[in-house]
């Protein structure tokens, strides 16, 4: 049977003109259907406990923001086609502030129903070619009578599921293609390394025991301004205290250096573009002559840019005499190699370059990467872009430092929640990082999130995985 799915996450609350809130919690819901568009006109009931509230959702699928104790659960039903109540989902608060995303499997659409006069006429085949999600189909059943299909993103032969990010679902599959990597864990690397859009929503505030809008001492209506998360993957994203650009967040340096580096996607782009040429040298190899093939730059005035003794070309092309400001060049060629960042089928493609070239350097290190299955590979790759390489091998291999953990620890929780881990941790800042970030990427790389249906087995938890690659 058909279920909703509901994604509760915490949001950032806005200014608030009633101090009573700051002991209290706020939900919002949001009702979207299988296509990612708002259901609008729905009716929903939300009720807490002895208390009903009943709204329809707006434009964007809202219904009003709901004031309730800490403690409190939302019930929330919704009225079917048949004009029957059907409980969904039950919520509760997830902080001061929680954003309830309830996702159909369905899909509305308005069919006009004809006569059917005359014989049965034989039945047309199922278009194979992929549909657009919520595009209609006519044809006929096995009997020969008309049937009106509306295309849903599952079942699909691939067993991908994306739902915001359908958009993306070519590229993911082509990057799959190329790097031998399941489009699950591509997705789910995707979804936990690259930024969101996120949109505003003003939304009257109500109260669960009258039903009405909050007022202030002055009489005065009561919103918040709700930051939501879209789920969708933001091409356009960019970082206002660093260069990371792109829906990937790659640093100038960083994309400059895979641009160069043979094999990649970002390599042949380049190639095709005419900003990378290719150079043969011959060079010394013991007692033989080899030849060895070079990339070099070809600047926007006709300059070709190579290696120097003592600088390489991905460290040139990234010195202060091309980049000047962050995600800035003087040269149009590498202004226009910087821009690629905000080109989907570039980013994605490059994540997945880089997170490959992480398993290459873990592999050189003894890392045994080769034999687990790819909702791991996901979890390692994931690791090697939250701490780095290097980081990752000690962390693997357990050998970090404990001041290097606890720096680490601070920085990603504050010092307030570095010691609040810690002192669970009986004070020992190395298993809290550990203990930390064990639990991050576990709850970030969910592979079976990204699958229509589930199949294979659960991928171990980070810390199991890292004993049992070393």
């Amino acid at each position: 049977m058909p279920r909703l799915a509901i994604k509760v996450t915490p949001e950032e609350l806005g200014p608030l003109p009633l101090p009573q809130l700051d002991d209290l919690s706020i939900i919002t819901c949001q009702f979207i259907d299988a296509s990612n568009e708002p259901i609008e006109g729905m009716h929903v009931n939300l009720t807490i406990g002895a208390h009903k509230l009943h709204h329809s959702t707006d434009s964007d699928g809202f219904v009003p923001a709901v004031v309730l104790e800490p403690s409190d659960e939302i019930k929330v039903s919704v009225k079917t086609m048949a004009g029957e109540w059907k409980t969904i989902s039950e919520v509760k608060p997830a902080g001061p502030t929680t954003h309830a995303r309830v996702v159909s499997p369905k899909i509305k659409r308005t069919s006009e129903q004809k006569l059917h006069e005359g014989p049965a006429q034989p039945a047309k085949p199922v278009e194979t070619t992929r549909q657009e999600i919520g595009s209609t189909t006519f044809t006929r059943s096995q009997n020969g009578h008309p049937v009106q299909q509306v295309a849903l993103e599952c079942p699909n032969p691939e067993n991908l599921r994306l739902e915001a990010n359908h958009k993306y679902r070519e590229i993911i599959l082509g990057a799959s293609r190329r790097s031998k990597l399941s489009p699950h864990a591509i997705a789910a690397i995707m979804n936990a390394e690259a930024a969101r859009i996120i949109n505003v929503k003003k939304l009257p505030v109500i109260d669960k025991k009258t039903g009405k809008q909050k007022t202030d001492a002055h009489g005065t209506p009561v919103f918040i301004k709700q930051t939501y998360d879209t789920g969708e993957w933001d091409p356009r994203s960019e970082n206002p205290r660093s260069s990371a650009r792109g829906m990937t967040q790659f640093l100038d340096a960083t994309w400059i250096s895979l641009t160069l580096t043979k094999g990649t996607f970002l390599y042949e782009r380049a190639k095709r573009e005419g900003w990378i040429t290719e150079k043969t040298k011959t060079v010394l190899r013991g007692k033989d002559k080899v030849e060895k093939t070079y990339p070099q730059f070809n600047l926007a005035d006709g300059t070709v840019i190579t290696s120097a003794p003592k600088s390489s070309l991905d460290r040139l092309l990234s010195s202060r005499r091309f980049i000047q400001k962050w995600a800035t060049s003087s040269d149009t060629n590498i202004q226009n190699l910087l821009d690629l960042r905000y080109d989907p089928e570039c980013a994605i493609n490059t994540a997945v370059d880089y997170g490959l070239q992480n398993l290459e350097i873990l592999k050189s290190k003894g890392v045994k990467v080769d034999s687990i299955p790819d909702g791991e590979k996901a979890k390692v790759i994931y690791l090697t872009h939250h701490l780095g390489a290097n980081d990752a091998i000690s962390f693997i291999y357990n050998t970090m430092s404990a001041k290097k953990a606890e720096l680490l620890l601070r920085t990603q929780v504050k010092d307030e929640g570095a010691e609040i881990r810690a002192k669970r941790a009986g004070g020992d800042y190395l298993k809290a990082h550990r203990n930390w970030l064990g639990e991050f990427i576990d709850n970030k790389i969910i592979i079976f999130d990204k699958m229509c249906t589930r199949q294979g087995t659960l991928p171990r938890h980070l810390i199991d995985l890292t004993i049992a690659i070393r």
